[in-house]
């Protein structure tokens, strides 16, 4: 009976200890990491990736996001190829706004020079544009500048059309340029300057490989040279502050 009796307890021991171990764990809720940022990317189509291998992969918009934003984030792409700063302004604002973005950026020049606006006309279109995409204060706008044209292949080829002649696209880059920076200051906006990343690449060999095979829009590398020098200037700035 002893004997018995040991062996019983024994059984309920193991019993008891079996269960203890088998009883699940209950884990805290998952902290509050609080709203994903989001990013809203407003362009034409080298925004929405023409020219790379896989658009929806490489395009620069992608890449930033992927590389430069925190994880979670939220990216929108509001890009209409051909789109002009004006159409931007009727077409773009809008969603753009809706999105609640903390981060904006805005590629637009090379369309409206090959339709004829004038620097100073264009000045005065972007810098709207700018005041509108401003929700607030803690929303960081990134704007590119223009890259130089002189050597693109479709220039040198006569297929960029409204674009002056050799001797003179350079000055009217350089006025688009100038008219870029001021908009970009009066506004609290950031300047991305991807002329001097092409200026860049040009000195060291390696301008070519930046261009896609229609000879104008961006290859896989330049969307990733475009995303980088983005994220550069988004680093530089500190973090984004994302509203609750």
């Amino acid at each position: 009976m002893r004997m018995r009796a040991a062996v019983l307890v024994v059984i309920v021991v193991l019993v008891m200890t079996a269960c203890s171990f088998s009883k699940p764990e209950v884990l805290p809720p998952p902290a509050d990491t609080g709203p994903a940022p989001v990013y809203v990317a407003v362009g034409a189509s080298e925004t929405t990736g023409v020219g790379s291998d896989q658009p929806l992969r490489d395009a620069w918009t992608r890449v930033l996001h992927r590389t430069a934003m925190p994880a979670g984030s939220v990216m929108v792409n509001m890009g209409v190829p051909g789109s002009t700063v004006a159409q931007a302004i009727t077409e773009q604002v809008e969603p753009t706004l809706a999105a609640r973005p903390n981060l904006i950026t805005v590629w637009l020049n090379v369309n409206d020079m090959t339709r004829g606006v004038s620097p100073a006309e264009y000045e005065r279109q972007l810098e709207s544009l700018l005041r509108q995409l401003r929700r607030s204060v803690s929303t960081r706008i990134l704007v590119a500048n223009t890259p130089p044209l002189d050597r693109l292949p479709a220039y040198q080829a006569g297929r960029l059309l409204g674009l002056p002649g050799p001797d003179v696209v350079g000055q009217l880059v350089a006025e688009y340029n100038a008219a870029i920076a001021r908009a970009v200051q009066r506004t609290g906006s950031l300047l991305v300057d991807l002329h001097a990343v092409g200026m860049a690449a040009r000195a060291a060999g390696t301008e070519p490989a930046l261009v896609s095979r229609d000879g104008f829009h961006p290859s896989t590398a330049g969307h990733a040279a475009v995303a980088e020098a983005f994220a550069k200037v988004l680093r530089d700035s500190g973090p984004l502050a994302v509203a609750g």
